[in-house]
């Protein structure tokens, strides 16, 4: 049998806590990881970034201007896409520091349940998700992604899946979640969740990759912005794509509060 995929932390160098932390209920997990350093936008982008991002598309896509940390978050993950091609790897699982795993984490690790999908979400916010059972792996089920869900702070990512979003994401105008329609890949979620987000409200004094994105005004921010208004959504091909696929999924919303099934794991 291979050998296990590597697990990766995208995190600030700065970030000596939250890397203490992380490594520590890894290592109570018996499991290999190593960082990866994030790319710091606090005081801007180094000027060789600069040129890896697109913010005249970024205008035109979100109607609202990226910060340069959300740049630098999307260009941070960029970097373990591009690991994985470099060095001919299967696949990675890529968290961020602020992961809170769950113990079924370390089942779906070693059942090599990221092997079931190209694109797995192990953490997300609300999630919208074809009708139906799912697929059962080690410590959870995979189901298949309709739409994007947001949150890159837990994922596995295979070889082809990583080229597909190298191919789609640069240069950058999108955040890191995600740069492309991911369930093209195709992607899918785990349910129950593998991976939990703090809550954002508590983390605002902390240094972390997340924090670091900064913030922007999306008081005007219209998430049909891509698909045709008035009579015009009933002959585009991308307002019938969305009209049958949301009649074939369902959403489910289940916020950063863990669920009942979503045990943080907890070193001993």
């Amino acid at each position: 049998m291979s050998r296990h995929w590597p697990i990766w932390i995208i995190s600030l160098a700065d970030a000596a806590q939250r890397r203490a932390e992380i490594g520590r209920v890894l290592g109570s997990m018996g499991l290999d990881h190593s960082f990866i350093d994030a790319i710091d936008g606090r005081c801007g982008l180094p000027e060789d970034c600069e040129r890896m991002v697109d913010r005249v598309r970024t205008l035109e896509r979100d109607g609202t201007p990226m910060m340069d940390g959300e740049y630098a978050c999307a260009l941070s993950h960029q970097l373990a896409y591009a690991r994985i091609i470099d060095e001919g790897l299967p696949g990675a699982i890529i968290l961020e520091d602020d992961a809170i795993l769950t113990r079924a984490f370390r089942d779906f690790y070693a059942g090599r349940g990221y092997e079931r999908a190209p694109f797995i979400q192990m953490g997300y916010f609300q999630a919208r998700i074809f009708r139906g059972p799912g697929q059962s792996v080690p410590g959870t089920r995979l189901h298949r992604l309709a739409e994007n869900a947001f949150l890159t702070v837990g994922y596995s990512v295979s070889r082809a899946a990583a080229e597909h979003l190298r191919r789609h994401g640069l240069p950058i105008r999108a955040p890191a979640d995600w740069p492309c329609d991911v369930t093209r890949i195709p992607a899918a979620v785990t349910m129950p969740r593998l991976v939990l987000h703090p809550d954002p409200a508590a983390m605002e004094a902390q240094s972390t990759l997340t924090s670091a994105r900064g913030k922007k005004d999306i008081s005007n921010y219209d998430p049909n912005r891509h698909f045709a208004k008035g009579m015009r959504r009933f002959v585009t091909p991308a307002s019938w794509r969305r009209f049958i696929v949301k009649r074939l999924s369902v959403v489910r919303s289940l916020g950063f509060a863990p669920a009942e099934d979503e045990v943080p794991w907890q070193p001993s």
